[in-house]
C-alpha cells in the first residue's frame, strides 16, 4: 500500500459506477520495479495499451499461448511464472473469466508472487466509459470483449443508482438454467454435465421457465446480467420463446447466451434473439472438438451473424481449473461462514429453484443432497413474499452446500485440466 492509497478502496469505488477514468492508482503500479500483465487477450491489450499511454512500462505479459502470440501492444509474452524476484513484482490478472481468479491467485501464492490487481477492477476504474449518468450501452459492453459483463458489479451499480429506490435489492448477475443436456462431454465440466443419466438429460418445460422468470423478475429490483445456458441452451426447441419473453422484462443490464456452437441452432431459434440487450457468447473450444464440430462451429457464428444478432466468438483458453468433487467433505461452520464471505455468488434459476452458484445447483439436481435453507422455491411464493425468502436466502451466513465445496487434498494447482478435453471422471 502506498501512503494515502488504499487497493480495496479503489476497488469498491470502481465498482461503484460513479468515477470515470480515475489514475490514483497509477502512481501505486509504478512503484513497483516489474509490472506483468497476466492474459494477453482483449482485456489485456485495452488495459495494457492504457497503462502505456500513461507512462506505465509492462514488463512483459504472461501468457499460456506465448509461442503463438510472442507479443502484445509491442510487449514480449512469455510463460507464466517466468520473471524475477517475485517481491518486487506487480501482475495484473487481465483474465476475463472471473470465476478462475481464486485459482489463479492460489497460483500466484505458490510461486512466490503476492502483489497483484484484479483487471477487471481496474478496467471499471480506468477504462469503463459508463456511469450512473450515463447509463450503460449493452452493445458496448458485450461487443469489446475487453470486460466481462457477467462478473460486472459496475453495471449492477449503475442500474441500482438509476433505479432511485433507496431499499432496492439488486443483483450482480444471475443464471438462467433451461435445460440439462448438452452437446458435449467435457471431462471437467463445472455444471458436472456427465453425471446426468440418460433420462434425466432433458429440457426444463417452457412453461415453468416462463413463470420462473415472472416470479423472480417481478420479486427483485434488477439485475446486472442475465447468462442464459445448460447444459447447452441452443438444444432447448423454445429458446426464442425464452428470450423473448425474458426481453419483456426492462430490470436487467444484459443478456449472455452460453454456448459452444457445436449443435445446430435453427435460423427459427434466433428470431426472438434481436434485443439490443441479447448476445450470443460462443465458447472457443476448437482444439478439443471433432472436424465436423468445428465445421459447424463456425457454420453457426456465420448465420448468427448474418441473422442480425449480436454475438462474441472467445478465444481459446488451453487450461481449466478441476472442479471440486461433490462429496461432502464435512467443513465446519466456521470454515463454511469464512468461505461464504468470500464467495461470489451467481445465482442460478432453474426448474423452479433459485440456487446460490452452479456447485449448489449441480448438487441438488443430482439428487445428491438436498438442503431446504440453500434454494428459493419459486412454485411456492410470489410478489412480496418471494422478494422476502431470496433476500433472506441470499443474506444467510452460510450455505450447506459450502460444506461439500473444498479439494480432499491439497493440489500444486488448480489449473491443471486440458480445456473442453472430452471424457469423464466420476466427480459424484
Amino acid at each position: 500500500m502506498e501512503s494515502g492509497f488504499n487497493l480495496e478502496d479503489y476497488y469498491a469505488n470502481a465498482k461503484q459506477g460513479i468515477f470515470r477514468g480515475d489514475e490514483s492508482i497509477i502512481s501505486y503500479i509504478k512503484t513497483f520495479s516489474k509490472v506483468i500483465l497476466w492474459g494477453g487477450s482483449f482485456q489485456g491489450k485495452a488495459i495494457g495499451a492504457k497503462l502505456q499511454s500513461l507512462g506505465v512500462s509492462i514488463d512483459c505479459y504472461w501468457d499460456l499461448r506465448f509461442k503463438e502470440l510472442k507479443e502484445v501492444n509491442g510487449v514480449k509474452v512469455v510463460a507464466p511464472f517466468s520473471a524475477g524476484n517475485p517481491e518486487k513484482v506487480l501482475v495484473i490478472i487481465c483474465i476475463g473469466n472471473r470465476v478462475i481468479h481464486v485459482g489463479l491467485v492460489r497460483d500466484l501464492h505458490l510461486h512466490g508472487y503476492f502483489h497483484y490487481i484484479h483487471g477487471d477492477y481496474l478496467y471499471m476504474g480506468l477504462l469503463c466509459p459508463f456511469t450512473v449518468e450515463t447509463g450503460i450501452n449493452a452493445r458496448r459492453c458485450s461487443g469489446t470483449m475487453e470486460c466481462k459483463q457477467i462478473y460486472c458489479h459496475r453495471i449492477e451499480n449503475i442500474m441500482l443508482g438509476r433505479c432511485g429506490k433507496k431499499d432496492a435489492f439488486f443483483l450482480p448477475s444471475v443464471t438462467l438454467v433451461i435445460n440439462q443436456v448438452c452437446s458435449l462431454k467435457c471431462e471437467y465440466c463445472t455444471s458436472y454435465m456427465n453425471e446426468y443419466p440418460q433420462e434425466e438429460r432433458r429440457n426444463i418445460p417452457s412453461v415453468q421457465i416462463f413463470q420462473d422468470i415472472d416470479r423472480f423478475f417481478g420479486a427483485i429490483d434488477g439485475v446486472g446480467t442475465i447468462t442464459v445456458m445448460g447444459g447447452e441452451p441452443f438444444l432447448h426447441p423454445d429458446i426464442s420463446a425464452i428470450i423473448e419473453h425474458l426481453c419483456n422484462w426492462k430490470n436487467f443490464g444484459l443478456i449472455s447466451i452460453a454456448t459452444s456452437g457445436t449443435c445446430v441452432i435453427k435460423e427459427s431459434q434466433l428470431a426472438g434473439l434481436h434485443d439490443e440487450r441479447v448476445n450470443v457468447s460462443f465458447s472457443n473450444y476448437t482444439p478439443r472438438i471433432s472436424e465436423g464440430q468445428k465445421k459447424l462451429f463456425y457454420k453457426n457464428i456465420d448465420m448468427v451473424r448474418a441473422a442480425g444478432v449480436q454475438c462474441t466468438v472467445g478465444l481459446y483458453t488451453p487450461e481449466w481449473i478441476i472442479p471440486p468433487t461433490l462429496a461432502n467433505k464435512h467443513l465446519s461452520d466456521a470454515d463454511i461462514t469464512k468461505r461464504k464471505a468470500t464467495c461470489t455468488h451467481w445465482h442460478q434459476i432453474k426448474n423452479g429453484k433459485v440456487h446460490p452458484c452452479d456447485f449448489a445447483q449441480a448438487l441438488y439436481s443430482l439428487h445428491l443432497a438436498d438442503y431446504p435453507t440453500d434454494y428459493v422455491d419459486l412454485n411456492l411464493y410470489e410478489g412480496e413474499t418471494l422478494r422476502e425468502k431470496i433476500i433472506e436466502y441470499h443474506n444467510r451466513s452460510f450455505y450447506e452446500t459450502c460444506r461439500h465445496h473444498t479439494y480432499e487434498k491439497p493440489v500444486k494447482s488448480i489449473m491443471t485440466a486440458q480445456a473442453a478435453e472430452q471424457g469423464y471422471i466420476d466427480m459424484k
